[in-house]
């Protein structure tokens, strides 16, 4: 706060300039603008009867808007306020009274004071202080509320008090000059709106006229970061895709509050939230379908159950739903009434491809868009009947709705039920990238901590406040844009890497089977039962197993009752064996954790643990009162609640049969998962290596170690557990071959991706390796247990090879690009002979013996049950290859979309310098000499060139994953061009292994491409009957 200097006598003013958007006069009760109503927050009086709206003291610094922008931009050029005014007085413009130098404003601002009101100001804030108040509320997300009381204390710090209160005037303030702040900075005060000269239109567009919202420079905008028209195909399409992502936010809600109803946002309709008088009028007249409360996977949704139900208390807006883009840059806000409503998440999406389409491209130009949101598989069943239904006129949003493309969030996928997890699976989507599709969620960490103080406002003081602090994020993310997309260019290169060796490994282990898997349709089709199919996926019923058991014991239960058809039905037991061998497996697994959390202590672990001690207890509960009533003569064990694990189960075993049918097929599926377990430990023991860089690489890297370790662990318990039913039930002996007991010995393994090394004649597979002809291994291979029981260091690399000590590969000193990943010759070290008798033969380390062990039990054992484990063997094999050749084609798509995404970074810093040169240049002719608008936009100009130049060399520096050739480009066709030719050589490997690359078809769309919102409208259209408003449940 600073002193207010004498007021100077004031004469008539001469007429004012326009400005672009608002009128100059000073605002009365006759010509104030109408206030749009604002249902939700109704004018009170003191006694709380409704009360007039009254004018708002911010409407005086509206009307004034463009004199204190004027004001703000001379600031950048302090010799221009000494020139003399206009009114001829004689005086100069700092100290002239008269309306043209804005009277008793231009003398504060000489002095870096912002007044506190238009007429006769008593208060001034220094402009250090508000743009410090606006980094706090901005960064720390601190009150206007404390950060008052601090200015009182450091005014005078043992009679506070006593310091005049300047809590409303702050209010009024920093609201306005944060709007004005970011209306110079979008150039509104250089008339941005304007064509340049030698320009036919806008420079940027198609922008809504007045937007005042920061831009993704990533994401493709024609016109601006990339040309008009580009010549791409089908297959490289992620080069100019755009993703979304839709979210609501309940944190950020709005309470009822007894107000004068007289403030409108300053930036309403201008930036990220919606026109107040539009947003009003769809909440007034659309309905929640009843169709968009079903969940087709039949799981509990919430944001699709609580559509239009109460469920956060009385209050005007529940939250919010965001539209972001995939680089986590908002681009719309929408209030949200009660629940997610997807009408609010219908106009959200609208808004953000609004900001883009204003006006809108032609059909040829739009991008390709698609959109990641967590109810999607309920959202996009009517989306394309909401927008029709809500904006009927935009014929274009309906078009661009009709072929977008979506998914569900890798988060949150978990949650549907298996068909979601079967058709909306982002990685198995061609042309996406790694886009996992929670972006939105970042954004909530940054803004949840503000609602305590948004919460409390006024609706469109929250509005104002709540654009102004998404604007800085925006800022802030679109600055250090190059440096994060580099950032990911460097870990999808290395991720690319990796998974491109593991596909190679496979397809070179399955070189017969492979051709034939790659020419396989990949789409999802239904069956003759209208069961989803595959390839990413097992098909239902695919091996004997657990279900498969169930169902048997359901169908014996189901004979029984029909013969009893007389009697009381009873309950059925299969259902509750089924959980209780679930339970058996999770008790497992929390010993499993116990054990790891034993040897590395973590507070994850211990969060694991007890969350899963939670569920058992609840679990163990529901089962033990069933087994009540199925044995009320049982005498149940003990119930151990502090350590559920150690509870006993007593599952029954007078089931002789199906009880040894159960733990047959439990050992087959332990083995399975073994097998996985013990691959995925290999492939983590692989990339270790060139993870193994720093100490956050080390300490990833042994932490990815531990949980491999502990999940094979788990699976070779489970797995020793089943073998020991089978013993207790006679089924087997314990000395048996065909199911040995298993250690972590067992599970080793020659790897076949790498070149034979010397010495692997003296290496030999686990035992079940000699039963692939059927007969039976004795002891002598040392392979039944025995010697050491953790490998003894032979799993480094899944087999006993050592790298050559004395012929080490020199490093390769060039910078980090893609090179030749073909793995080093390797060398096995000569073994020691063991001390002891002269002539004695050690025993060979050989691969555990479960590599084999489908061999062993096709050759040994009989049936139907044999035919599908086979199939399912196959069937796991081929779905493996598939799913990593799709994370594989993610992670090249991921590194060939962030080199389109930096070359637009780059053209759009480029834009945004050409624009700033050319608003500087025209206000330099209009005002002439020196005045602070130039000097602004040259010094905007000159920020973007050094953004400009900042993200080009970051561009084209190998250091940061670029790619010599790619970065010579200089458009997107040429780019698009250059990764086909860079594939063809890449992929050679393919070629000799005779696969079909799936990227050259020309429905390369995706698995769920049968299932976008035109093809939904399109089928509802004929198949649904409409249903009348009057039915529908109401918002």
């Amino acid at each position: 706060m600073s002193p207010v200097p004498p007021r100077t006598p004031a004469v008539d003013p001469p007429p004012t300039p326009p400005f672009p958007f608002h009128e100059t006069s000073t605002s009365t009760k006759e010509d104030a603008l109408p206030t749009p109503a604002y249902e939700s927050t109704p004018a009170y009086d003191e006694e709380g009867a409704e009360a007039p709206p009254t004018p708002s003291p911010l409407d005086e610094f509206k009307a004034e808007e463009a004199i204190f922008a004027t004001l703000l931009l001379e600031l950048h050029y302090s010799d221009q306020l000494d020139t003399p005014c206009a009114c001829g007085r004689g005086k100069t413009r700092k100290y002239c009274g008269c309306r043209d130098a804005a009277p008793n404003s231009s003398s504060f601002y000489a002095r870096g004071i912002f007044p506190g009101s238009v007429k006769e100001p008593k208060t001034g804030f220094t402009l250090i202080l508000l743009e410090l108040f606006r980094q706090y509320r901005c960064r720390g997300k601190s009150s206007a509320y404390n950060f008052a009381l601090v200015l009182q204390r450091m005014t005078d710090s043992f009679f506070g008090d006593s310091v005049p209160d300047i809590y409303d005037s702050l209010l009024l303030v920093s609201r306005f000059h944060q709007y004005l702040d970011i209306l110079i900075r979008r150039g509104h005060a250089h008339d941005v709106d304007v064509p340049l000269p030698g320009e036919a239109d806008r420079p940027y567009p198609n922008r809504p006229i007045g937007y005042l919202g920061m831009q993704c420079a990533a994401c493709p905008e024609r016109g601006v970061n990339m040309p008009l028209d580009v010549n791409i195909s089908v297959g490289s399409r992620h080069l100019i895709a755009h993703n979304m992502t839709l979210d609501g936010n309940f944190k950020a809600n709005l309470f009822f509050k007894r107000d004068k109803g007289s403030e409108t946002a300053l930036t309403d309709g201008r930036m990220y939230f919606a026109l107040e008088s539009e947003y009003q009028k769809i909440a007034k007249e659309h309905v929640v379908h009843k169709e968009d409360t079903d969940v087709p996977c039949n799981n509990h949704i919430g944001s699709i159950w609580h559509q239009g139900l109460v469920k956060s208390g009385k209050v005007a807006r529940s939250g919010v739903v965001a539209c972001a883009c995939d680089h986590t840059v908002l681009g719309a806000l929408i209030d949200l009434l009660v629940g997610e409503g997807f009408v609010f998440g219908t106009y959200a999406l609208r808004e953000l491809l609004r900001h883009m389409n204003s006006p809108p491209h032609e059909a040829k130009r739009q991008n390709p868009t698609t959109l990641s949101y967590d109810s999607l598989c309920s959202f996009i069943k009517n989306l394309l009947r909401r927008a029709m239904e809500v904006f009927p006129d935009e014929k274009w949003l309906h078009e661009l709705l009709k072929v977008s493309e979506g998914q569900i969030p890798a988060d949150h996928i978990n949650g549907h039920g298996v068909d979601c997890r079967t058709i909306w699976q982002a990685v198995y989507f061609a042309c996406r990238g790694h886009f996992y599709g929670e972006s939105a969620e970042a954004i909530w960490a940054f803004i949840n901590a503000l609602g305590a103080s948004t919460r409390q406002m006024t609706g469109p003081g929250r509005h104002d406040l709540m654009n102004v602090v998404f604007d800085f994020w925006n800022t802030r993310k679109v600055y250090d844009q190059a440096q994060l997309l580099a950032a990911e260019r460097v870990d999808a290169l290395r991720l690319f890497e990796l998974h491109m060796a593991v596909v190679e490994d496979l397809s070179r282990q399955h070189a017969t089977d492979v051709p034939a898997w790659s020419r396989l349709p990949w789409k999802c089709t239904k069956d003759a039962k209208g069961r989803l199919q595959s390839v990413y996926q097992h098909k239902v019923n695919g091996v004997l197993g657990i279900e498969t058991v169930v169902a048997s014991m359901i169908a014996d239960e189901r004979v029984r009752d029909a013969e009893d058809a007389g009697l009381e039905a009873r309950s059925s037991v299969a259902q509750w064996i089924r959980d209780g061998i679930f339970i058996d497996r999770s008790q497992t697994f929390v010993i499993a954790l116990l054990n790891s959390h034993k040897e590395h202590p973590l507070p994850e672990t211990w969060t694991t643990i007890t969350s899963q001690r939670e569920k058992l207890k609840i679990d163990l509960k529901n089962f033990r009162e069933r087994q009540r009533h199925i044995y009320p003569r049982l005498t149940l064990s003990a119930m151990d609640e502090k350590e559920p694990e150690l509870t006993a189960l007593q599952l029954p075993s007078y089931r002789m049969k199906h009880g040894q049918r159960a733990a047959s097929m439990r050992l087959t599926m332990e083995v399975l998962a073994v097998q996985a377990a013990s691959l995925a430990l290999s492939a983590v023991m692989k990339a270790r290596e060139q993870d193994y860089r720093g100490q956050a690489g080390v300490t990833r890297s042994e932490r990815n170690l531990q949980k491999a370790n502990l999940m094979k662990n788990f699976e070779i318990a489970m797995y020793n557990r089943a073998r020991q039913a089978l013993i207790y039930l006679g089924h087997i002996a314990d000395d048996s071959s065909r199911y040995p007991l298993l250690t972590a010995r067992d599970t080793r393994r020659k790897e076949t991706h790498l070149h034979r090394a010397r010495g692997d004649s003296r290496l030999f597979d686990g035992t079940a390796w000699y039963l692939q002809s059927g007969a039976e291994a004795d002891d002598g291979c040392g392979c039944f247990g025995g010697g050491d029981e953790d490998g003894g260091g032979g799993e480094r690399g899944a087999c006993s090879a050592h790298r050559n000590s004395g012929a080490q590969a020199s490093k390769d000193k060039r910078p980090r690009r893609l090179r030749d990943i073909a793995p080093d010759d390797v060398e096995v070290a000569a073994q020691r002979r063991p001390r002891g008798k002269k002539g004695q033969q050690a025993k060979k380390k050989s691969n555990g013996w479960i590599w084999a062990w489908f061999e062993m039990v096709t050759t040994a054992a009989h049936g139907t049950d044999t035919t599908k484990l086979a199939q399912y063997k196959n069937e796991s094999m081929r779905v493996q290859w598939f799913r990593a050749e799709a994370e594989m084609y993610r992670w090249l798509e991921q590194y060939e979309r962030k080199h389109a995404e930096m070359l637009r970074v780059i053209c759009r810093f480029r834009r945004d310098r050409e624009v700033w040169s050319g608003l500087a240049d025209r206000k330099q002719q209009e005002g002439g000499g020196r005045n602070g608008a130039a000097s602004f936009g040259r010094a905007q100009a000159a920020m973007y060139k050094r953004l400009e130049h900042n993200a080009t060399a970051i561009f084209k520096d190998p250091d940061h994953g670029a790619h010599q050739e790619w970065v010579s480009v200089t458009s997107l066709d040429e780019l698009a061009v250059k990764v086909e030719r860079w594939r063809e050589s890449v992929f050679h490997w393919m070629d000799e292994l005779d696969i079909y690359r799936i990227y050259k078809d020309e429905d390369f769309v995706g698995p769920a491409a049968d299932l976008s919102p035109g093809t939904y409208f399109e089928q509802r259209r004929t198949e649904v009957p409409r249903v009348e408003p009057e039915s529908l449940m109401d918002a």
